[in-house]
Parts: C-alpha cells; structure tokens; sequence
C-alpha cells in the first residue's frame, strides 16, 4: 500500500485496524432532492465516526448512473471538504472496464490521481441492461477487473503509463493508488474464481471487498490468501422477508433456509425490517470476533439503519 494522501480506510488497512465501508449508488437523474439525501448519508456516516469509507458504485446492474468520480466530486463540494481540510472518510469509486478503453481507462485513473481520488475498487462490470426504449450501447472491456490491478500497480503506481513512458519529469511521478476489487465467494464456478483472486493478489491488490456472506462457511475458501491481502467481507442488510427471497435468487449469493425461515416468522414488516438490522450487526461482531480485516456494508436503498447496525455490531 502506498503513501500519498490516501484516506482514513487505506491508512488503517496499512496499520492492521478493522475498517468499515459502506456501498452507495449515486443518483441516476437530476433530481436534486435526491442528491442531497446521499450526500446528507454520507456526511451522517462521517459524524457518526464509525465509518472509514463510502464506495460509489459504477453504473451497477448496467444502468446509467452518476459516475463515481463525479459524485464524489459534488459531495466534497456540498460538504465543503477541501484539499486543505481533507476528507472526513475517504471516498471510494467502483471502476469498471465496461465503458472505456484503454486510454480512457488511464486518462480516468491519471485524473483522479489529481483530484485526490487516491483509492479505486477495480471490478470488471455489468453489462449493458436498458430497456427496448433506450439506444444501443455497446460495452467496451478492454481491460478487466484484473488486468486494470496489473497496470495500475506495476505502471501507475510504478511512474510510468501503460505503455512504459513515463508519467512525468519530476523526480517522483508516480501515482500512489490503494487498489482494491471483488470476489464471490459463492461463484457458480469457484475454480476460476479462485485462479482470478490469485491472480489479483500476485498482481498487487491491496484489499479484497467480497458478496454478501450470510453464513460462514464460505469464508473458508480465503483462509489461505489471508497472510497476503486484507479481506472486507460484505454483509447485506436485508430489508425485510422478500428482500431476501430476491436475494436468494441471485447468482453467488446464497441466503440460508435458517435466514429466510427466521424473517418468515414474522408477519409484520417492520418487524422483519428490526430482524435484518440484528442479523447484519451479528455478522460484523462474527467478523470482527474472527479477525477479519473489515466489513463492507451494503445497506437499504436510503441507509436506514446503518449507523444503529454498526454501533450494536462494532460495540461502539
């Protein structure tokens, strides 16, 4: 991992302390209302001070979204966090290969390098999924979640572009990413998984954010790559007894029969809703208890709950 103004969860990463992020998905329209709800979450995690980052999805389940490194860009500008005050939490974007090639790739990285964006999850990315109404478009993938880790350690992070010249004439020019990416740790194919996952940490990953993981014996599949990269195990708040029947429908993501047995037995919705913040605050204390680097939170649509789920699971 590398110096150079990298932010609160890339600084405690390094230093061995438990981290948590927390996933948002930027607006998809102009409606300013909305905006500012997910600014104003983003600065209720940040007062809450149990967070260490928020990570910015890219145009997840193919859609077109807000990109992450302009979203962030607004919510420093309405929070008022500046080059000389710094981020209260560092502010992560998801990066996929879907939409740009390989100059644009670096044009982007290189870019948010000098926008103090020095921290960026590489995944490789949904595909395109509009509906018949909208224009085709076509999805790019130049580069993958893997390849995109290569350049920017042994590249970027080395002084040079991804074609060996150099980045500049200073004495130092190189750029001082902490990279990060995913893995499922319940994939169809968990082989090519694996072999993938390897390969991210041979090529310099600094830290992993996995699927949601509602039991542990998945976890079991990481034990041998724990000495060699930090592990931030996703755990999902689940909404309520349909929002886990949805989610036990998505490839790689597997909800127990105990979990959804459990939110059956109550008919009531806000009492559903009460269950799946005290299952995701029994998952991080699991967690933590188990010496796992940290946690990767993904929320309801709006964050209710969040902060009440990290203080009953982190006992703060």
């Amino acid at each position: 991992m590398r110096k150079g103004g990298n932010g609160r969860l890339s600084q405690k990463l390094k230093a061995g302390e438990f981290v948590v992020s927390i996933e948002a998905v930027p607006p998809r329209g102009t409606e300013d209302a909305i905006i500012q709800r997910k600014v104003d979450f983003v600065a209720k995690l940040a007062e809450s001070g149990l967070v260490d980052a928020v990570d910015f999805t890219d145009g997840s389940r193919g859609i077109p979204l807000i990109p992450p490194g302009d979203f962030i860009h607004l919510v420093r500008e309405r929070l008022g966090w500046t080059a000389a005050t710094g981020d209260r939490i560092e502010l992560i974007p998801h990066f996929t290969g879907r939409d740009l090639n390989v100059m644009g790739i670096q044009s982007r990285l290189v870019g948010y390098h000098a926008n103090r964006i020095h921290n960026v999850l590489f995944i490789t990315g949904d595909p395109p999924k509009m509906s018949p109404t909208y224009p085709r478009s076509t999805a790019v993938f130049d580069l993958d979640s893997i390849a995109m880790i290569r350049l920017t350690h042994s590249c970027l992070n080395a002084g040079v572009d991804f074609g060996g010249a150099a980045l500049g004439k200073q004495a130092d020019p190189r750029t001082h990413f902490t990279i990060g990416s995913g893995v499922e740790l319940e994939a169809q194919d968990m082989k090519r998984e694996l072999d993938r996952l390897r390969q991210k940490i041979d090529h310099g990953v600094d830290y992993i954010m996995t699927q949601p993981a509602f039991r542990p014996e998945p976890l079991a599949v990481l034990e041998p790559y724990r000495g060699r990269t930090a592990f931030l195990i996703g755990v999902m708040v689940l909404a309520g007894f349909e929002h886990a029947q949805r989610m036990a429908q998505v490839p790689g993501v597997v909800v127990p029969d105990s979990v959804l047995q459990r939110f059956a037995a109550y008919p009531d919705v806000k009492d559903q809703a009460k269950l799946g913040l005290e299952l995701a605050a029994e998952q991080i204390r699991d967690l933590k208890r188990g010496g796992w680097s940290g946690v990767y939170l993904m929320s309801t649509a709006v964050g209710l709950g969040t902060v009440e789920v990290l203080r009953a699971g982190l006992g703060k």
